[in-house]
């Protein structure tokens, strides 16, 4: 299973991509997961994203970048 969300940017356009797939070991097929399992690595991944990109316009404003 992969999985990807993108977040449009004023800095960059930003993407993660989860994947979940059996060990090498394994030769089972991976099913596809719940929403309501991914959503606590999607709102992590949208919170890093506002936070670096308001980081930046305070670096900005600061004359740090």
């Amino acid at each position: 299973m992969r999985q990807s969300w993108t977040v449009n940017g004023s800095y960059a356009n930003w993407k993660i991509t989860v994947a979940i797939e059996p060990g090498e070991d394994r030769a089972l097929i991976v099913p596809e997961w719940p929403s309501e399992k991914l959503a606590p690595v999607v709102r992590h991944f949208f919170e890093a994203v506002n936070y670096y990109e308001m980081a930046r316009d305070v670096d900005e404003l600061r004359g740090l970048s």
